[in-house]
């Protein structure tokens, strides 16, 4: 990667309180998707956010918009009908839920040791916020485009992007366009994302032998705890390391542990937590399904349950 220009550097410099005022208050919106409501399709939570970032991009003097109560977007350089056509710059302001295992407040922002904490940082109101902050150093020392570039803040990407058809409902496509999302800031190109469910009928019976599996699951994470109660009185209980989905080679996912266990019952429920024990386990990338597939640019297929 190339060094920062000096001259740039020198100019984050003297706005880099007013950047971490501006995340900050980014930060503190729990955007989190809640139960949709006036002017709110995704929550509450996740429209507070658009609304603080377009008011910090209408202060910066950029031309902004919204569609649909859930995308906003500030663009700079040459208008519409001088630029029918502009390049995009893609993010998302709602965030993943919180639990009960952060070491800093989640909605707000901490520095330590030249480190920033908060939900978001990465992923991605963070990244998202700095792109914006460098088209403002941009426009503050008056550089001229050609083409229009516009930033565009979506509010649903954790729970399955429904905010972007709504945007492309009303307004053109991108003509090219990046993504400045988690740790590095340019993403050009993302795996694909199959989310299976499988389900057996019981009909045999053996089903009352589970009386309960419970803990803290989502799609977003690999689980770090989980109970599996039997119908004797038996309970078992699960502890490892929670990592993100995207990234199970680092966690300790109790869920092959559970399966493995399950796996011990007898009929038609042992079978099915036979086959998961079998074709998944502990794998990550597919081997024993035959999906283990691979190439340059997107590495392995990752495989979680």
């Amino acid at each position: 990667m190339k060094a920062i220009r000096a001259d740039f550097k020198a100019l984050f410099e003297q706005y880099e309180a007013e950047f971490l005022v501006d995340l900050k208050a980014v930060l503190r919106v729990p955007s989190v998707r809640g139960v949709k409501t006036y002017q709110a399709p995704f929550g509450i939570g996740p429209k507070r956010a658009l609304e603080t970032v377009l008011s910090i991009a209408t202060r910066m003097g950029f031309r902004t918009g919204q569609v649909g109560d859930c995308v906003g977007w500030a663009e700079y350089g040459p208008d519409e009908s001088q630029a029918p056509t502009y390049f995009g710059i893609l993010g998302h302001l709602d965030v993943v839920d919180v639990e009960d295992d952060w070491h800093y407040l989640p909605f707000d922002l901490t520095q330590v040791d030249n480190f920033l904490y908060g939900r978001g940082v990465l992923d991605n109101k963070g990244p998202l916020l700095s792109t914006l902050f460098a088209l403002y150093l941009i426009k503050t020392q008056k550089i001229i485009f050609k083409h229009r570039v516009r930033i565009i803040f979506g509010t649903d990407e954790e729970s399955g992007s429904q905010d972007i058809p709504l945007y492309l409902q009303q307004e053109a496509a991108p003509y090219a366009g990046f993504t400045p999302d988690c740790k590095f800031p340019a993403v050009y190109g993302e795996r694909g994302l199959l989310d299976v469910q499988l389900s057996l009928p019981i009909t045999d019976g053996s089903e009352p032998q589970i009386t309960a599996i419970d803990g803290q699951f989502a799609k977003s994470y690999l689980p770090d705890h989980a109970r599996l109660l039997l119908a004797d009185g038996t309970v078992k209980i699960y502890q490892g390391k929670k990592a993100p989905s995207n990234a199970p080679e680092m966690a300790d996912n109790v869920l092959p542990k559970l399966v493995a266990d399950a796996s011990q019952l007898t009929g038609e429920t042992g079978q099915f937590y036979q086959w998961l024990n079998a074709k998944i386990g502990n794998q990550s990338t597919g081997e024993n399904l035959g999906i283990n597939f691979e190439d340059a640019a997107s590495g392995a297929l990752q495989l979680a349950f």
